[in-house]
């Protein structure tokens, strides 16, 4: 059988595909850091709140309450950057996994034209052989005493 002409291009092809999905999980994992990150940032701007409630209660001074809102300002900032962040790396995200669907249809179009040709060879050499078996039958069936 004779090799697919094409096995170069099939291969580029899967090396593609692979670099398409681990640049695609990788992307994921950056999105899943994010939310972690951000998830931290609000449980710890919960914590203050809760700090600056209960130092209310503790008749604190002024500049130490206003230290506690600036720290949850802040911390508000932060998951705000992170939610402008995890859009952000969604929208890469979607970039990434449609450059992997095409790579993968490519890959998977050459597979199937290989598949066709080789099954045609397959055919071929089938039909070879029965046509080869038939010629043998019908020298074999004179000789025969």
């Amino acid at each position: 059988m004779r090799p697919f002409r094409l096995q170069a291009v099939l291969d580029y092809r899967k090396r593609v595909e692979n670099e398409a999905r681990k640049s695609f999980l990788l992307c994921l994992e950056e999105q899943r850091a994010c939310a972690a990150q951000k998830e931290q940032k609000e449980h710890e701007a919960q914590r203050l709140h809760m700090e600056l409630q209960e130092a209310k209660t503790n008749e604190v001074l002024l500049p130490e309450v206003m230290l506690y809102e600036e720290c949850i300002a802040s911390k508000k900032r932060e998951i705000l950057e992170f939610e402008q962040k995890i859009r952000s790396l969604k929208l890469k995200g979607e970039q990434k996994n449609q450059v992997l669907v095409r790579a993968s249809q490519e890959k998977r179009a050459l597979e199937l034209l290989k598949e066709k040709r080789e099954e045609k060879a397959r055919e071929k050499l089938r039909h070879l052989e029965n046509t080869f078996l038939d010629e043998i039958a019908v020298l074999g069936h004179g000789v025969r005493k």
